[in-house]
């Protein structure tokens, strides 16, 4: 499956900014790297799932939006509100990532978009 997101990743952002300083950060991730980043990840999809029960604008929500743009900034390639605005909405409408974050809970992947919806509107 790895091979085949990469592919896809490559047909739709292929030589963007954003697309060619991911290779280069990933690039030079071994195994370790991928298994701690993933689990930061994990950690904050699950502090999500956690909040559902809050606004998606209450502050402790709108401060793990931070946290989730500043990891993917951190490790693939800078995060800019209109790319997080386009991950949240990728979020509910790709059913892969939907899956994915709703293992922390059913709703996970809804409310993660919503709080970054709200998070990029405001600005």
């Amino acid at each position: 499956m790895k091979a085949e997101y990469a592919k896809e990743a490559k047909e739709r952002w292929g030589g963007t900014d954003a697309y060619n300083e991911s290779i280069r950060k990933t690039e030079k991730y071994n195994k370790e790297d991928w298994n701690r980043i993933m689990s930061e990840m994990d950690e904050l999809i699950e502090k999500f799932a956690q909040n559902k029960n809050q606004e998606p604008g209450e502050s402790k929500v709108q401060e793990l939006v931070i946290e989730w743009k500043g990891l993917i900034t951190r490790y693939y390639y800078e995060c800019t509100d209109e790319i997080l605005s386009g991950l949240g909405e990728m979020y509910k409408a790709d059913e892969r990532f939907k899956k994915n974050m709703d293992r922390h809970g059913i709703g996970t992947a809804d409310f993660m978009s919503d709080a970054i919806a709200f998070y990029c509107q405001k600005k």
